[in-house]
């Protein structure tokens, strides 16, 4: 299939989509949001074929971004601007492919419906994106169709990277064994997991780690169970972001491309995991463009960057090449795959947007 057959092909699959999403839009935001999610990922079986030719055969590269681990994108607050900054190739991780796998695992009551309600605005959301954003982002389930057989021995690694946390434990069943409170957790824990566990965002690695274990307790609405032991929700805690910044890894392996994170915690166990896996020669540039997609995030006003149309957004960035300006002045001052740990880039980032913000204001006339 040529090139050009193939993006025709995948553009019409997003249309599809888009008129799948409005019509399955009142079961999405019920109680019959599963039946919905089956239909959502039979569509993407039946196109699986064409996606996993797309993403093997046109999408891997440098500048090929997807924007994962995350519920939902948030095109109302202008969440698309920052991603579109960064490479030329975009890709959302339909949140909704996953879902279903989800909801299988969960029993009925208070988390099943505060899922329902994150469903709801999801599929509101995706359906956004797919009707603005005109194919400049696209919506596929890349963890959904991973089936490469050469990365699924990564997936086994979630277990022992749980278990390489603790001194004295040999696996989970040893765990559980073993260790009923948090005191349990922490008798058998290493004596840096303070560093290696990130339990939230506003996780305070000051506090001692007990405290900050009954603090995600409290801050966390759904999965832990706080009628269970302390080792059941420990585990819920920590092993579910191992699993996921597994899968992210497998994926952008598989399909060469970079992760666009905006979630600290994930951005931890990604960074955290990828630290074994250097051999991987994707994973070195996949950790320095991932650690700098993160920065700009974090500091880009999207405020000013929605002060144009999006049309005129997109021209604009096709013709300043803000992905290609900020790497070449990194490269300037020695920050590279390698070296970037040992360099603070904030206010080469600050200095490039604010030269993209310029560039913006003068078309927009303010």
């Amino acid at each position: 299939m040529k090139s050009n057959l193939l993006l025709d092909k995948i553009h019409l699959i997003q249309t599809e989509y888009k008129e799948l999403l409005a019509t399955l839009l009142p079961k999405l935001k019920s109680s019959h949001s599963p039946e919905a999610l089956d239909e959502i990922n039979l569509f993407w079986l039946r196109h699986i074929e064409e996606i996993q030719l797309y993403l093997k055969a046109w999408f891997p590269g440098e500048n090929s971004y997807v924007f994962t681990a995350a519920t939902f994108m948030d095109f109302e607050d202008n969440e698309h601007l920052p991603f579109l900054l960064m490479g030329d190739k975009h890709i959302l991780d339909d949140p909704l492919s996953k879902y279903s796998e989800i909801r299988s695992k969960m029993p009925d009551g208070k988390d099943a419906e505060f899922l329902y309600e994150q469903i709801g605005v999801t599929a509101e959301d995706n359906l956004k994106l797919l009707e603005n954003v005109h194919g400049e982002i696209l919506i596929l389930p890349l963890r959904l169709l991973n089936q490469s057989n050469g990365y699924h021995s990564l997936y086994s690694v979630g277990g022992q990277a749980f278990i390489s946390l603790f001194n004295g434990i040999d696996n989970l069943n040893d765990y559980f064994a073993k260790c009923n409170s948090i005191d349990d957790i922490i008798r058998f824990a290493r004596e840096d997991i303070g560093r290696l566990v990130m339990f939230s965002e506003d996780d305070n690695v000051m506090l001692p780690f007990g405290e900050r274990f009954r603090g995600a307790l409290s801050g966390t609405k759904y999965m832990v169970d706080r009628a269970k032991p302390d080792s059941y929700n420990f585990f819920i805690l920590v092993f579910g972001c191992i699993q996921q910044a597994i899968d992210v890894l497998v994926s952008c392996i598989e399909y060469g491309c970079i992760p666009y994170i905006r979630y600290p915690v994930s951005l931890h166990y990604i960074s955290l995991l990828s630290e074994s896996m250097l051999d991987i020669e994707h994973i070195v540039k996949l950790r320095f463009k991932m650690s700098v997609a993160f920065v700009v995030y974090q500091l880009c006003d999207k405020g000013r960057l929605a002060r144009v149309s999006l049309e005129e957004f997109l021209k604009q960035i096709q013709a300043y090449n803000f992905n290609e300006k900020l790497f070449r002045v990194l490269a300037e001052h020695d920050i590279n795959d390698n070296s970037f740990l040992g360099h603070t880039i904030t206010q080469l980032v600050i200095d490039e947007l604010e030269a993209f913000y310029n560039i913006l204001s003068e078309e927009s006339g303010i």
